[in-house]
C-alpha cells in the first residue's frame, strides 16, 4: 500500500502542497520531539530535586518530633515528685494520683498534651505498678501497653520504637535509670496514634506522594488502604529498598505502579524513612505541557496545508496551460501554436521552443511517405541480396584452396576456421544440445582466430577430464564465455594475459562444473540479470555496442534448461582474476 501510495502519478499542484506539507510537518514534529525531550529533563530535574527537598523536610520535622517524643522522658526525670514516686518502695494509691497529676500538669505545661498524634505516656515500675495519662483510656488501650512491656527483653537506654500486631498505635519505649547508682527505675511507654503522626509528617510532601517508615518491628505507608495480604506486599518493597537505602533516586514497583523512591534513616531511632512519588505525575505533567503544543502543531499544518494549496496553483498554472496545449498537438492539430506563457520566462522558452518544432513537423509531414516507400525499397533489395550459406562455404574453401596453393598455410588455416564457425552457427542454429568435443572444436576454432590476431599477447590453458567427450551441454556456451572473456577482458587489456578453460566433475560426479578464468581487466562491478527476462539481441551483440547480451542470454538459457542452480556465477578482481562458472546434472 505505500509503495503504491508513493508511486501513484499525482498532479504537480498535489505534490508540490503534500512536500510542503511534509517538510513543515517533519519540522513541526522534530522540533516536538526535542520539546518533548526537553520539557521531559527538566521537569525530571526539578521533579528529583524536590525530592530530595521534601525528603530532607520530612527528616527534619521526624527528628524534631523524636526529639519531642523524647522529651517526655527530659521531663518526667526532671520532676523530683515523679523520681521520687519511682525511686520509693512504698507507695500508696495517692501516690499513685499524685503521680498522675503530676504529669499532666507536665505535658500540659510544655504543650505536649495539645499533639493530636499523643495518646497516652505509661511509666512501669520496677514493681510491676503503673501510673499513666490518657487521652481514650479503656481496657483495649491498657492491654495493648501491658503486651508492650510484657515484649521487652532488654531495657531501652535511648529511645526505641515498637509496635503490635492489629493495633493502630505506635510505641516508643525508653527506660528510666537511677541517675546516680545506674540502676533501672522503671519504663516509659509513649503512645502515638499511628495515622494521625503519619499525617502529620506527610503535611509537607505533594498530592500523591507517599511516605513509607519502617524498622524491624514496624512498617507504615501513609495514604494506604490497609488489607490481609498488605503486610506480604509490604514486605517485598522493603526487601527492595534495602537495597537503595543510599540517599539516592531509584525505580521500584508497588501496587502495579511505579515509584522514584529516595530513602532515608534516622540513626538516633533507627527508622528508615521512604519517599514515594509516582512516575506517571512526571509524564503527566510532560503530557500536559506538550497537549497544547501538539494542538498548536496541527493548527499550523493546516494553516500551512491551504497556504502551500494555493501558493503550489499560482506555481502549476503555466503548466496546465502548457498540458493544454500539448494535448491539443497529441490530437493532430499542429496549426494552433501555444500562447499564454509569455509572463514566465522558462515556461515562454519552451513555448517558443514547441512552435518552432510544430513548423519543422509541417516540413517533416511531407517527407515521410517518401521515407516509408524508400525503406521498403531497400528492404527488398537486401532481401533479393542475401547469399545463400553453401555459396559462402564454397567461397571460404576456394580462399583456403588459393591460399594452400600459395604456400599461405596461415591464410588458408583461418579460412578455413571462419568456414567451420559458420558452419557450426547455422548447422547448430535451431539445436538446444551439443557435445563438448563439438562444441572445443569450435572454440579452438576461434581461439585459432584470435591468435592470428593477437600472436603470442594471450596464451589459453584447457583443463579438461578425461572421458567427457560425449557429454551433452547447451549449444555454445563454452564459446560465448571465451569470447566474452576475450573481447571484454583480454582485449582491452595493454599487457599480455592468460585464459582457462576448465571442465570437470564434480566429487560425486553429479555435476558438469564449467569455468572460464581469465586474468584481464574484469569487472567493476558484478553485473546482475534479471533470470525472468529474456534479453533481446544476439550473442554476438555481446561484442558490441550491447555489453553481456550473450551473457544475460547464456544465464537465461541455463535457468530455463536446468533451473536456477544451474545460473552463472561470476567472481572478479579487476586485473587479477574474473572467474565465470556454472554446474549442469550429468
Amino acid at each position: 500500500m505505500l509503495k503504491n501510495f508513493l508511486h501513484k502519478r499525482r498532479s504537480i499542484t498535489a505534490q508540490t502542497s503534500i512536500l510542503i506539507t511534509l517538510t513543515i510537518a517533519v519540522a513541526l514534529v522534530i522540533s516536538a520531539l526535542l520539546f518533548y525531550y526537553k520539557t521531559d529533563k527538566e521537569l525530571t530535574t526539578h521533579y528529583r530535586e524536590q525530592m530530595f527537598q521534601e525528603s530532607n523536610t520530612t527528616m527534619n520535622v521526624l527528628s524534631d518530633n523524636i526529639d519531642t517524643i523524647d522529651s517526655i522522658y527530659r521531663l518526667l526525670v526532671s520532676s523530683d515528685n515523679i523520681y521520687s514516686f519511682m525511686a520509693s518502695s512504698s507507695r500508696t494509691p495517692s501516690d499513685y494520683i499524685a503521680a498522675e497529676k503530676q504529669m499532666t500538669s507536665l505535658l500540659i505545661l510544655n504543650n505536649l498534651w495539645e499533639k493530636s498524634y499523643l495518646e497516652s505516656v505509661y511509666v512501669y515500675t520496677n514493681y510491676n505498678k503503673r501510673f499513666y495519662v490518657s487521652k481514650n483510656d479503656n481496657m483495649i488501650k491498657r492491654e495493648e501497653n501491658a503486651a508492650v512491656y510484657r515484649n521487652l527483653t532488654e531495657p531501652s537506654p535511648t529511645l526505641t520504637l515498637h509496635a503490635l500486631d492489629g493495633s493502630d498505635d505506635l510505641y516508643f519505649v525508653r527506660t528510666i535509670y537511677n541517675l546516680s547508682s545506674g540502676d533501672v527505675l522503671g519504663t516509659m511507654i509513649v503512645t502515638l496514634n499511628q495515622k494521625s503522626w503519619v499525617n502529620m509528617l506527610t503535611q509537607n510532601i505533594s498530592k500523591g506522594w507517599h511516605i513509607l517508615m519502617y524498622n524491624n518491628s514496624f512498617e507504615t505507608i501513609s495514604d494506604y488502604n490497609y488489607d490481609v495480604t498488605s503486610k506480604d506486599r509490604i514486605e517485598a518493597l522493603k526487601k527492595s529498598l534495602d537495597y537503595y537505602n543510599d540517599k539516592a533516586l531509584h525505580h521500584v514497583k508497588f501496587e502495579s505502579k511505579d515509584y522514584l523512591t529516595l530513602s532515608n534513616n534516622l540513626k538516633k531511632i533507627d527508622i528508615s524513612a521512604t519517599i514515594m512519588a509516582p512516575q506517571n505525575q512526571i509524564k503527566r505533567q510532560v503530557n500536559n505541557v506538550l497537549n497544547s503544543y501538539i494542538i498548536v502543531m496541527f493548527i499550523i499544518i493546516f494553516i500551512v496545508l491551504l497556504i502551500s494549496f494555493a501558493i503550489s496553483r499560482y506555481i502549476t498554472k503555466p503548466v496546465g496551460t502548457m498540458i493544454h496545449n500539448i494535448n491539443k498537438i497529441s490530437h493532430g492539430n499542429y496549426s494552433e501554436k501555444v500562447s499564454g506563457l509569455e509572463e514566465y520566462e522558462e515556461f515562454y522558452a519552451l513555448q517558443v521552443a514547441i512552435n518552432d518544432m510544430l513548423d519543422q513537423i509541417h516540413a517533416y509531414h511531407d517527407n515521410v511517405l517518401e521515407q516509408n516507400i524508400s525503406l521498403k525499397t531497400a528492404e527488398i533489395k537486401a532481401l533479393q541480396s542475401q547469399l545463400n550459406p553453401h555459396f559462402i562455404f564454397n567461397v571460404l574453401n576456394t580462399l583456403a584452396w588459393k591460399a594452400e596453393m600459395s604456400d599461405n598455410s596461415e591464410l588458408s588455416q583461418m579460412a578455413i576456421a571462419i568456414g567451420e564457425i559458420f558452419k557450426a552457427t547455422t548447422a547448430y542454429r535451431n539445436s538446444q544440445y551439443i557435445s563438448i568435443a563439438e562444441e572445443l572444436k569450435f572454440v579452438k576454432f576461434y581461439i585459432y582466430l584470435q591468435q592470428m590476431r593477437f600472436e603470442d599477447k594471450i596464451s589459453v590453458t584447457f583443463d579438461i577430464d578425461k572421458d567427457l567427450d560425449d557429454i551433452n551441454i547447451p549449444c555454445f556456451c563454452v564459446q560465448t564465455l571465451v569470447e566474452n572473456a576475450y573481447v571484454h577482458g583480454l582485449e582491452p587489456k595493454d599487457t599480455n594475459g592468460h585464459l582457462t578453460i576448465s571442465i570437470k566433475k564434480d566429487n560425486e560426479n553429479k555435476f558438469l562444473l564449467i569455468n572460464i578464468i581469465d586474468d584481464g581487466v574484469g569487472f567493476e562491478k558484478i553485473p546482475k540479470f534479471d533470470i525472468n527476462v529474456a534479453s533481446k539481441g544476439t550473442t554476438s551483440e555481446a561484442v558490441g555496442s550491447r555489453p553481456h547480451i550473450g551473457l544475460k542470454n547464456l544465464n537465461r538459457r541455463l535457468f530455463l534448461m536446468y533451473g536456477e542452480d544451474a545460473v552463472l556465477h561470476i567472481e572478479s578482481i579487476p586485473e587479477v582474476r574474473t572467474a565465470i562458472s556454472f554446474k549442469i546434472p550429468l
